[in-house]
């Protein structure tokens, strides 16, 4: 198989037009096998990493601001990693693992970088770490378990020393997807 050359292209989600949007709602459904339009609606302010080929999108992941808290009361600005989806006809080739190279130096703002795994040991593979505290989120005033949620980490250069991922982990509710 020949090497493609896939640029590489950083933007704001504000920044969509409803063609892009459309390119990428498309790859991801197609990724996901299933309808992505809903899920992308998350994406609000978020930032786009993609991958292109002959100016069409290949490989996609963007991250949101999500405000997070340990059980050791630090307040945390994420970099939720979220939509790492790549179009099946150009899937193994490493475009996935080339824009999760990018996360740690594109989101070095944020106090840690944050993402909710399918495949787990993938993850693992390109250095993210599973969170080994417990997870939950608060929604209308309460804190609600979730013992069934995997969330993996990167640890980032503004990443306070403190952080323990043997500790309890915390987000605000979202619709669709908490984690």
């Amino acid at each position: 198989m020949a090497m493609i050359d896939h640029a590489l292209q950083e933007f704001a989600h504000d920044a969509l037009d409803a063609r892009r949007r459309a390119a990428l709602v498309a790859l991801c459904s197609a990724a996901y096998e299933e309808d992505f339009a809903a899920y992308f609606d998350l994406l609000a302010g978020a930032t786009h990493l993609l991958a292109e080929h002959d100016g069409a999108p290949v490989c996609h992941l963007a991250w949101v601001e999500r405000r997070v808290w340990t059980g050791d009361g630090l307040a945390l600005r994420a970099a939720y990693v979220e939509a790492v989806a790549t179009r099946p006809d150009h899937q193994r080739r490493g475009l996935a693992s080339r824009l999760l190279a990018e996360v740690p130096r594109r989101t070095a703002g944020f106090d840690i970088a944050l993402l909710s795994p399918a495949e787990p040991e993938w993850y693992a593979r390109r250095g993210w770490t599973p969170w080994r505290g417990t997870l939950h989120h608060r929604k209308d005033g309460r804190m609600i378990d979730d013992p069934d949620e995997c969330v993996m980490y990167r640890r980032l250069a503004r990443t306070p020393a403190a952080v323990d991922d043997r500790g309890s982990l915390c987000v605000d509710w979202r619709p669709l997807e908490v984690w």
